[in-house]
């Protein structure tokens, strides 16, 4: 006994050594990363249109993102991203670390039978894995969490999307009337309309999926989800109709491809976003491990009250289709609406949800198999133990090297930048109309010489002179991004090279 409660505290004592290590350096890039792009321009924006202004000219000349429009004004028009840019990521991470535990304890609380063992340490250890698992499946990490103006409207829809399904979960199994939850999902339901287009489109399949697979299951459809889903599609058709995104932004892009080229251009979106969840390690790992839980569930008779209605039914080939579905109709309604044009960026909720839905199906498809997989009776390990098998891929990702690299290359890069910063800022202070700065490769080998001043391996330099994997790439010296720039700091314009 005693021999076992000590391998059991070394086994958390590794799970937390793994958490802190895989943690590491994607909290560092928060604090080596510096404004871009459209951060300039909104803090522009908000400084001289005002709070309330600014969003009023961003709904009526770009889009209906009501939510986190909100959210970047209350960034933006203070003045904080210019002074601690780190801020909104590590909110963000804290947002989504929130939003999982909740995800993974509202699941656990359904469970008509409880596993044994701590239910504290389970819901901990696989609320982390999903976390980590929700940031290596994103389509592009430097906008899912480090570049402010993306993040805040695709990260944002994430927590959300996270906090809605978990609510959604609980109310379709507690059938009992719950005015109160009721009011809080129709409350997410319009938050998440209003954080971006994608999420707006998503929501209304998404709901439309969970109509569909209740009614096959209980044979009727209540009418709270039909409120539901009646809410999400007016609120996406008032945000259409008011707003820029049809008058103004969808005129602005790719206005004469043809049929053929937006398809073709669908259909390679789709396969990235497969490629995304399935390229992970870590996520075939997670769906070994779901799938043994719904089996162990099944084998222990823990499989009974809603549970036993999914094991009565061939759910996964169906949902799995539903869920491809609901990716592919959801981009090909975004993609031609936008004439074919959509970054990466815009796929990192399609890429989570996914990789979401398949471990739920997986746990069904456990369940079904009713404990006679052979191969589950040998798999009986603790919640920390399994945590830690499910952590060691996270160590060998290119995710995880990424994260690493853009640590070594970003801190060089954000001591440059901070130079210009601090530079542009002086000039602008004293009305200076143009600026001579150095070139970035000429600073950058600078302040590697400063650091180093009896020279470094040849390797090591590489390294510290690549862009950064995990930081947006921005230039704002460049001539089509000088406008916004300049325009932050107050000048007219930028000449680069000068010593």
């Amino acid at each position: 006994m005693t021999k076992s409660i000590a391998v059991e505290r070394r086994l958390i004592g590794l799970f937390w050594l793994m958490v802190v290590l895989c943690l590491l350096p994607f909290v560092l890039i928060a604090f080596l990363n510096d404004m871009a792009a459209d951060d300039f321009l909104y803090c522009s924006l908000f400084r001289q249109s005002g709070f309330f202004g600014g969003q009023q000219l961003i709904y009526l000349r770009w889009a209906g993102r009501f939510t986190t429009s909100f959210l970047n004004a209350s960034f933006a028009s203070s003045n904080l991203l210019a002074h601690y840019y780190w801020l909104p990521c590590l909110l963000l991470f804290a947002g989504t670390g929130f939003a999982t535990v909740l995800w993974v304890s509202t699941v656990y609380s359904l469970l008509p039978a409880k596993p044994s063992g701590g239910a504290g340490s389970w819901i901990v250890a696989v609320s982390f894995i999903l976390f980590i698992l929700l940031l290596y499946v994103q389509a592009d990490i430097a906008t899912g969490f480090y570049w402010f103006s993306s993040a805040i409207v695709y990260q944002s829809s994430m927590i959300l999307f996270l906090l809605m399904t978990a609510s959604l979960l609980k109310r379709v199994v507690r059938t009992a009337p719950a005015p109160g939850h009721d009011a809080l999902l129709l409350l997410l339901i319009l938050l998440i309309a209003g954080c971006n287009e994608m999420s707006a489109v998503l929501l209304v399949f998404l709901l439309a999926a969970v109509t569909a697979g209740y009614g096959y299951i209980r044979r009727r459809v209540p009418a709270w989800l039909w409120l539901y889903l009646g809410t999400a599609i007016l609120t996406g058709l008032v945000l259409l109709l008011t707003s820029g995104v049809l008058r103004v932004r969808s005129a602005m892009m790719n206005s004469h491809s043809s049929y053929f080229s937006i398809v073709a251009a669908t259909g390679f979106q789709f396969i990235y976003v497969l490629f995304s969840v399935f390229k992970e390690p870590l996520f075939w790992v997670s769906g070994f491990a779901a799938f043994l839980a719904g089996d162990r569930l099944s084998r222990n008779g823990m499989a009974v009250g809603w549970l036993a209605a999914l094991r009565e039914r061939d759910l996964f080939l169906k949902g799995l289709i539903v869920l491809l579905l609901m990716i592919a109709l959801s981009l090909a309604t975004v993609m031609t609406g936008s004439h074919g044009s959509l970054p990466p960026r815009a796929l990192n909720n399609l890429t989570g949800l996914l990789a979401i839905g398949l471990l739920m199906l997986l746990v069904v498809a456990g369940i079904r198999g009713n404990g006679r997989t052979p191969a589950s009776g040998g798999f009986a390990l603790s919640p920390v133990a399994w945590s830690v098998i499910l952590v060691l891929p996270l160590l060998g990702s290119t995710n995880y090297r990424d994260a690493w690299k853009t640590v070594v290359s970003g801190y060089f890069r954000h001591a440059v930048l901070q130079d210009r910063a601090r530079q542009l800022t002086e000039a602008g202070e004293r009305h200076q109309r143009v600026v001579t700065i150095r070139s970035y490769p000429d600073a950058i080998e600078d302040k590697i010489r400063e650091k180093f001043q009896h020279g470094l391996p040849a390797t090591l330099r590489m390294y510290m002179l690549e862009n950064p994997p995990l930081m947006y790439p921005y230039d704002g010296t460049a001539a089509q991004n000088q406008k916004g720039y300049c325009q932050y700091y107050g000048i007219d314009s930028i000449i680069v090279g000068g010593h």
